[in-house]
Formats: structure tokens, C-alpha cells, sequence
């Protein structure tokens, strides 16, 4: 190289021109040289690039003949400017294959990690992360090498194959972590048919018969019954002010609520008192004004494929009129999702029903679990009846927020307030969890 840099000197024009073309053109020029010339290896770069400089050491030897790259650069070279112009393809191209061998050579040996620590015995919720792990950063270290490569088929072979290890792994990860969920649910005393679900606002979730519909929903129903009140609200553009009329025939005993009929109340204030203090009477005239075929359309429209709204709230004695056809029905899973939507901002009136759900007046489960811990509650909704306890809820850890919905049949208050301080504490020792 001594003598290529004793050439290089003398000519300073011809290297600004080819410096002009660009670092895009450069790479295509690159690339074609390549592709063109038919190279396979690093090495046979390496011997390009030496029989090039001797071509500029020895500008006497005889003149090579033109090649495709004439064509590539808009200005009339000579045979020296052309040598010049096709030692800079080369070395060009020896920079991207020696990355690109870089990067395969990392993704093989992260690829060999995920290997080993996936076929430990007695695997743990840590090991099956770190499995997890490895294989995706395998896979993106591939995907750092260049569709241009001389490695771009193998490299191809291999992401196809890493990608399965991936999903594997993926699987693994979701059964511990549902074991984990199972293991909470016995310590803290929840039944057998407890369901748990727990989500962060990425969308990263676990859950524990999350897709089994608990034997009643509750007043848990009463989020779906808001996301649907707030679709119509947006589409129809009504005013949250205007006024409703709850019917004597919606009227049902409530322990909490201001709400009593015959009366007008505000649209606004029958959402309030439907979340906030879980009243049964609003929540069945929210039904009335909503209706039965819109709620269960926006909640299908929606992707939920269990969740509808089929009967109105009763006490424990009175039978509101027009009562409905069937019983109502949820999944942990999209509830939990349902939850993650509203405090994604993804559902209409995404704001006004946060803000509802941080005035949530019962504050027994949820609220009290996590009170002591590093947790901050956001906001919450219960549901209680004589078959089934649950809650829904957001808080916060270290400024990511994550949804918690927890329902067991004949629950009491101290086992779901158990099993939610543990999934708390859990997080937040394990923040990817």
C-alpha cells in the first residue's frame, strides 16, 4: 500500500471527483461491482483490491479494459481514474462483507448461548427470558447484514430458522410466566378457577385462564357497557351534558349511588356513577339509551369475541323491567385488554374514562394491595356478586403503566388483595416480566 499512497498524492483531482459522486452512488457502484464481477468471498475482494493498487503503482502496465462502471459515473474517466473509481467499489464492498461477517459471526455465537441455556434442566422464569433473549438478539444481529452480502443467503437460511427458535422460546417464556401467575394464585388462597391477567401498556402479556369466562362478570361488565357508550358519543357527536330521563323500570337497589328515577340526569353523571360508584340503576338506563345491538356491535367491532352485554344489573331483590336475553359475559383477557386500550388512548373518550376510573369510590382490592408498595395505583374497577369478586386495574411502576384484572369465583377481599400485591412486587424486581 506504501506505493498506492506515493500515486495517491498526484492525484487529488481525480479522488475529489470520485469523492463528488456520493456515499449512495458509492454503494451502488459497490454492489454492481460485486454482483457483476461474480465475487463470493472476502478473499477474492482481498486479491481484487492488491491486483488494483498494482495496477496504480505501475501506471506503464498495460491499460484495463472498460467495464460497466464507465457507464455508472456521469463523467468520461481515464484508464487510471477508472482503476481509482473500481478500487473504491472494492473497498467499499470489503467494508460491508467484513460487517456483515462481523455480525454473522455474533448472531452464530448468541444463537449458541440461547442453545445452552434453553436446555438447562429445572429451567425458571429467568433462565427462559434470558433464552428468549439471546435468540431475538441473534436475530437482529443477522438483520443487520445487507441484502447485498455475500452472506445475504445463508443469512437468510438462518433467520428463518432462528425465527422458530424465537417462537419457541416465546412459548416457553408465556408457560412459565403462566405457571408464575399460578403459583401467586395458590400462595394468596384464590380457587382453582381463578383467572389473572396482567398486561403492560406495550401489549406484553400473561395470563392465567385468561381466555375462560368467569360464571358472572359482575359489575365488571359495566367497562364494556362505557366503551360502548363513549362510541356512540364520538360517532353521534353527543353532548356529554345533555340530559336522560332514567326510567322507573331501570331502578334497582344500589349501595352508593345518588342515582334515583323517575329523574333527569346528565349523560355525564350516569357514566360517572356507573363507573365511580358502580351503580346498577345508571348502568341499566346507560343500557336503554345505548342500546343492546350497539353495544354488542362496537364491542365486536372492537375485536372482543366473548365480551357482551346481554342483561341488566339487579340488587339483591329488585328485578329491573326488560331485563335482558341472556346472561353477560367476559374473559379476563379482554377485559385486561379492553383496560389497555382505554389507557393507550385507543378508545373513544379514552381521557374522560381514566379519569372516571380514578375516582372509582370502592378502593378494597386493588388500591389496598398495592398501598406499601412501589406500585401507584391509576385507577381501577370492581365487581362483586354472589358468585364472583374481581377487579380491573391500572398503576405504575418506575413510570410504566401495566393492567392487572383478577377474578375468582366466591373470592374474598384479602386473597385478591394478596395475589395483586405479589404480582406488583414481582414486576418490579422483574420490570420485563
Amino acid at each position: 500500500m506504501l506505493g498506492l499512497r506515493r500515486f495517491l498524492p498526484g492525484a487529488n483531482k481525480t479522488l475529489a471527483v470520485v469523492a463528488g459522486i456520493g456515499l449512495v452512488q458509492v454503494l451502488t457502484i459497490a454492489h454492481s461491482f460485486s454482483q457483476s464481477s461474480n465475487q463470493r468471498s472476502l478473499d477474492e475482494l482481498y486479491k481484487i483490491r492488491d491486483r488494483l493498487v498494482t495496477e496504480l503503482e505501475n501506471p506503464d502496465s498495460p491499460s484495463p479494459e472498460p467495464t460497466f462502471l464507465s457507464r455508472l459515473v456521469p463523467f468520461t474517466a481515464t484508464p487510471q481514474e477508472a482503476t481509482i473509481r473500481n478500487l473504491q467499489a472494492v473497498e467499499v464492498q470489503i467494508l460491508v462483507e467484513q460487517r456483515a461477517n462481523d455480525n454473522f459471526q455474533q448472531a452464530v455465537r448468541l444463537a449458541a448461548r440461547a442453545v445452552e441455556t434453553g436446555g438447562e434442566r429445572n429451567q425458571s422464569i429467568e433462565s427462559a427470558q434470558q433464552t428468549h433473549f439471546l435468540w431475538q438478539k441473534a436475530i437482529d444481529n443477522l438483520q443487520e447484514i445487507p441484502q447485498n452480502s455475500f452472506l445475504a443467503g445463508v443469512t437468510a437460511a438462518k433467520t428463518r430458522e432462528y425465527s422458530e427458535n424465537l417462537s419457541a422460546a416465546a412459548a416457553r417464556l408465556q408457560q412459565e410466566k403462566s405457571e408464575l401467575l399460578g403459583v401467586f394464585a395458590r400462595e394468596s388462597g384464590l380457587s382453582g378457577k381463578a383467572s389473572i391477567g396482567v398486561c403492560s401498556l406495550s401489549r406484553q402479556c400473561v395470563n392465567l385462564r385468561g381466555d375462560v369466562p368467569p360464571v358472572s362478570p359482575a359489575s365488571l361488565i359495566k367497562v364494556p357497557v362505557a366503551v360502548a357508550l363513549m362510541d356512540k358519543v364520538e360517532k353521534e357527536k353527543i353532548n356529554l351534558s345533555e340530559p336522560v330521563f332514567v326510567d322507573r323500570g331501570n331502578f334497582t337497589e344500589d349501595a352508593s349511588t345518588q342515582i334515583v328515577s323517575p329523574k333527569n340526569y346528565p349523560l355525564q353523571m350516569l357514566l360517572e356513577e356507573t363507573i365511580e360508584r358502580s351503580s346498577n340503576t345508571a348502568t341499566n338506563q346507560l343500557i336503554d339509551y345505548v342500546g343492546w345491538d350497539y353495544i354488542n356491535q362496537s364491542l365486536a367491532n372492537r375485536g372482543y369475541q366473548v365480551t357482551r352485554v346481554k342483561s341488566k344489573l339487579m340488587g339483591a331483590k329488585i328485578r329491573p323491567a326488560n331485563l335482558g336475553p341472556g346472561p353477560n359475559r367476559l374473559t379476563v383477557n379482554e377485559l385486561t385488554e379492553m383496560m389497555v386500550q382505554i389507557y393507550n388512548g385507543e378508545t373513544p373518550g379514552a381521557k374522560l374514562l381514566v379519569e372516571i376510573l380514578n375516582q372509582q369510590y370502592d378502593r378494597k382490592l386493588g388500591f389496598a394491595a398495592l398501598e406499601g408498595t412501589q406500585a401507584q395505583w391509576l385507577g381501577e374497577k370492581t365487581g362483586e356478586n354472589s358468585l364472583v369478586l374481581g377487579t380491573t386495574l391500572a398503576m405504575s411502576i418506575d413510570g410504566e403503566a401495566y393492567i392487572i384484572t383478577v377474578i375468582d369465583s366466591g373470592g374474598r377481599d384479602a386473597q385478591i388483595r394478596q395475589s395483586i400485591s405479589k404480582i406488583a412486587a414481582f414486576i418490579t424486581q422483574n420490570p420485563s416480566f
